[in-house]
């Protein structure tokens, strides 16, 4: 990492036409130190100018990572998940103030005060989940029945990150619509926008190109010194807060059409998407919850939105400008790098 932010001062005189061969220089120096494993796109004004693969989508058979590699992007999946709510909005079809327990009255009593907006922005006081949550396969109706609990430690009700939150909503979701969460996301999103290589993890199929995920609970400290071993979480529990999988072009579409209005109404994101609606900003998010965002006015010369995830060895980044102009996109199957920093030195380049 030393490495990274000593040549990062010199990177930055560069021209622009040499953006790809500079973000390769620093993912070139991260992969041979052991830190990082996946891909990576950058995006300026709807062009894309650095497009890097480094290392393996399977490492015991050594399949090279390619443009075709599809990877679960864990917690990026919320902002599907907060665009389908958005866009049902536009339709009339629900509002975030409604109560959750509008849609599901089998919500415990103590949950009937849990708005959309509060889930949407982890305002709902709901307990965390535990591991076992993802010991076996829950269709997000059993996981609703199951692990849906008010966090009775904090009577008062403040920003708790959890994925309870995310698969409630995504049930709401589906009673709204009246199908399955993958194919309201299918219908709504990645059809219109030709994401042929984004889905949701299932016990129905086989995905093909998908990454295996490897972990060691490093995060850029000695990773090199401690065995990866295999994912073996059950992925399609998480629903709509961590089972789609996609790649980097795919990602690419979305911020896209995010920035040509091609989802939502300019009106909705300007007040929704990229604006914060809880006034505290997390330290460890990095930024005040948006609808599908964090917004982040610390880090960087001007305001970021922020969106990460974090599975086992799958781990994603996105970092956009509020107007989706500039983006780098982050999609990796080890946990062997400090993504933070890897970005966040990655991002400047591209500026």
């Amino acid at each position: 990492m030393r490495y990274l932010l000593l040549l990062l001062p010199l990177l930055l005189a560069r021209p622009a036409g040499a953006q790809n061969r500079l973000l390769d220089s620093v993912l070139t120096a991260e992969h041979r130190a052991g830190r990082f494993n996946g891909t990576v796109l950058a995006v300026k004004n709807g062009r894309v100018v650095a497009r890097i693969h480094k290392g393996y989508a399977n490492l015991p058979f050594a399949v090279p990572i390619t443009d075709s590699t599809r990877f679960p992007i864990a917690s990026m999946t919320k902002t599907f998940t907060a665009l389908l709510t958005l866009q049902l909005q536009q339709q009339g079809r629900l509002k975030l103030t409604d109560k959750a327990a509008a849609y599901l009255p089998d919500l415990p009593s103590d949950c009937h005060d849990i708005t959309l907006l509060d889930l949407l922005t982890h305002y709902s006081g709901l307990k965390n989940e535990p591991a076992t949550a993802y010991a076996s396969r829950l269709s997000p109706a059993d996981f609703v029945r199951t692990h849906v609990r008010r966090n009775e430690a904090r009577p008062k009700p403040g920003f708790n990150y959890n994925n309870v939150d995310y698969v409630l909503l995504t049930r709401v979701l589906e009673v709204v619509g009246g199908r399955p969460y993958p194919e309201l996301l299918r219908e709504a999103v990645l059809a219109p926008l030709g994401m042929r290589n984004t889905g949701v993890l299932t016990d129905q199929r086989v995905v093909a190109n998908l990454a295996s995920g490897y972990h060691n609970y490093t995060f850029g400290e000695d990773s090199q010194a401690k065995p990866l071993q295999n994912d073996a979480r059950e992925l399609s529990n998480y629903a709509g807060a961590g089972a789609v999988y996609s790649t980097v072009e795919d990602l690419g579409k979305l911020v896209e059409a995010l920035r040509t209005n091609r989802l939502l109404r300019s009106q909705t994101t300007a007040q929704l998407l990229i604006r914060p609606q809880q006034s505290a900003y997390v330290d460890y998010a990095r930024g005040q919850p948006t609808i599908g965002f964090f917004y982040n006015n610390r880090t960087f010369g001007q305001p970021v939105l922020e969106r990460r995830g974090s599975i086992e060895g799958f781990n994603s980044v996105l970092l956009t400008s509020p107007d989706f102009s500039t983006a780098l996109i982050i999609l990796c199957n080890t946990d062997t790098g400090d993504l933070e920093t890897i970005g966040d030195a990655l991002y400047r380049l591209i500026k």
